[in-house]
């Protein structure tokens, strides 16, 4: 009986832990892509698609430092994908995986809000799926035009983020504990 008393202590305790970790994440994810989101439809409605390009290319780290607040000090985060605009995006080994599973699958088609992936030194990321909305299609889709075709390859001469489709999988937001 002692022994299931402290075992129920110890899992109990880990989930609380595990909750806040996850709610802290759940938080940080939300206002990241909120932010950026809205920025970026600020300058597009200003100053059109093609400002927004060279826009989101010089300010997309410090929009993210901006919404992610006091949060920084407690966490590592980021954006990947299997179709890689900017290279300092590259996945990390413990993405690969992850990536291949969703990579070409619809928004209807994935099952998981998140995943949860532990690293080998115990701490964890929290990876929230991306999927493309009609604006991402500006910038992302098949139909993306010259001008802002034009403005993508001057800034990212090796982009393959495009040719993306409505509802797609695009790469996942993640949020690292702090190694």
């Amino acid at each position: 009986m002692k022994y299931l008393v402290l075992t129920l202590l110890f899992y109990s305790s880990s989930y609380a832990v595990d909750d806040n970790f996850i709610k802290d994440a759940k938080e940080l994810t939300s206002e990241l892509k909120m932010s950026l989101m809205k920025n970026l439809s600020d300058k597009m409605g200003k100053d059109g698609v093609a400002a927004a390009v060279p826009f989101c290319h010089a300010n997309v780290k410090l929009i993210a430092k901006k919404a992610a607040k006091n949060k920084v000090e407690l966490y590592e985060f980021g954006r990947t994908s299997h179709k890689l605009r900017n290279s300092n995006n590259s996945p990390q080994p413990w993405a690969h995986d992850y990536l291949k599973a969703f990579a070409g699958r619809k928004r209807g088609e994935i099952k998981k809000d998140y995943i949860v992936h532990k690293l080998e030194n115990g701490k964890r990321v929290f990876m929230e799926p991306l999927y493309v909305e009609a604006k991402c299609l500006l910038c992302h889709g098949e139909n993306v035009s010259s001008n802002v075709k034009d403005k993508i390859q001057e800034l990212y001469p090796d982009d393959k983020a495009f040719g993306f489709k409505l509802d797609e999988f695009r790469g996942f937001i993640w949020i690292k504990e702090k190694t």
